[in-house]
């Protein structure tokens, strides 16, 4: 949006609310009373229209509109939708279905309520989507999640489709003065969450589309297990030589479910979001986003996903895969420069109780320890 745009001042009744505003759930129906409603019903809009009623509509901050496909000297508001919902209940507290008493008596008692309200013009919706990017995404008033990748979709939208893919990534990132990494991620998330949404969230108990964490479901995707195990990579057969090999070898090429949903595995996504948002008796399966990584091993683990599929916990489940090698020796590592330490100070400290208790109980460990060792060395040799 250019900075030489001079402000505007158009009657409040020829602006309307944007109904592709990223932030409306799909829940809401696109007519003007419902997004009004749902405007007014989920942000403080009473502090706004107080604010304006009090001290009138400031004029340093204009709405950002777009001349509307349709209605002849009419525009659509694409940036201050919550403004002009405040204005429209003071003047009108009936736009909103079941008004409170304070939107009530707060429209009564009010002393502005502005009719003619400064506005910057833009020709299409295209020409602010820039603007929105910096205001929404990078800049100060932080959009949720969901609501920056419904966004990115609307970029992504109105970039050329005779580029390749990639270059429409880099064409958003470098509109909003992001990461081509972060574009994808973002848009991979939206598509996976549009199936769930189509699902009705597999019907799992409070889950809908105000309550899912989107930003949980994204930084999952960031495992490279958990992305191919949702369908974010497509296995290509590489070509064989040898014509008598029976056995095909792939590689795996990144899909693109924001324009192609055909490689998406519905049965695993629905497997993931389980994992991820729905509790039994109180608990999640993956209780917060540190564990993405266990769960990530487990799923590139066959028997450990079997387990977990099976209902075991993400524990159990963890302990069938070779990441807990890792962990078991790096456990064994911090003991061990712990006791170093101690035995260094031993020296030096009083005989209490308490000290030669611990001193038995980890005596007793590192003999379990060593005890379960042997036994699984006897077993192995045992085998031949």
């Amino acid at each position: 949006m250019s900075d030489t745009n001079a402000i505007a001042y158009i009657n409040y009744q020829k602006l309307h609310l944007d109904t592709e505003n990223p932030r409306l759930p799909n829940s809401v129906k696109r007519k003007p009373k419902e997004i009004l409603t749902w405007i007014a019903k989920s942000t403080a809009i009473e502090d706004l229209m107080n604010a304006i009623g009090t001290n009138n509509f400031f004029a340093g901050e204009p709405l950002v509109v777009y001349l509307h496909p349709k209605k002849s000297d009419e525009y659509i508001v694409i940036e201050g939708n919550r403004r002009l919902t405040a204005v429209k209940l003071l003047h009108n507290p009936y736009e909103c279905d079941k008004p409170t008493s304070q939107i009530l008596a707060v429209s009564q008692e009010s002393l502005y309520k502005p009719e003619q309200i400064p506005v910057v013009i833009q020709a299409n919706r295209k020409d602010v989507l820039p603007y929105l990017g910096f205001r929404h995404i990078t800049g100060i008033e932080e959009w949720q999640p969901l609501a920056k990748a419904r966004y990115l979709k609307q970029l992504f939208d109105v970039t050329s489709e005779i580029l390749t893919i990639d270059k429409r990534y880099n064409e958003v990132a470098r509109e909003i003065g992001s990461r081509k990494d972060y574009i994808k991620r973002s848009l991979d998330g939206l598509a996976i969450y549009e199936l769930i949404a189509e699902c009705a969230f597999f019907n799992i108990q409070d889950l809908n589309e105000e309550s899912i964490k989107f930003s949980i479901l994204s930084t999952a995707l960031a495992n490279e297990s958990i992305a191919e195990f949702v369908g974010l990579f497509q296995k290509i057969p590489i070509p064989q030589d040898d014509v008598f090999s029976t056995t095909e070898k792939f590689y795996s090429t990144p899909s693109h479910p924001i324009i192609n949903r055909d490689f998406l595995k519905k049965t695993n996504i629905e497997y993931l979001t389980r994992w991820l948002f729905e509790k039994i008796e109180g608990k999640k399966v993956v209780g917060d986003s540190r564990q993405l990584g266990l769960l990530g091993k487990v799923i590139a683990t066959p028997k450990a996903l079997a387990a977990l599929k099976n209902n075991s916990s993400l524990t159990y489940a963890y302990r069938l895969t070779t990441g807990v090698n890792d962990d078991f020796i790096n456990f064994l590592y911090t003991a061990q420069a712990s006791l170093e330490q101690a035995a260094g100070l031993v020296a030096h400290v009083n005989y209490t109780e308490v000290n030669i208790e611990l001193a038995r109980e980890l005596r007793e460990s590192i003999t379990l320890i060593g005890k379960t060792l042997k036994e699984k060395r006897v077993h192995r040799d045992d085998d031949f």
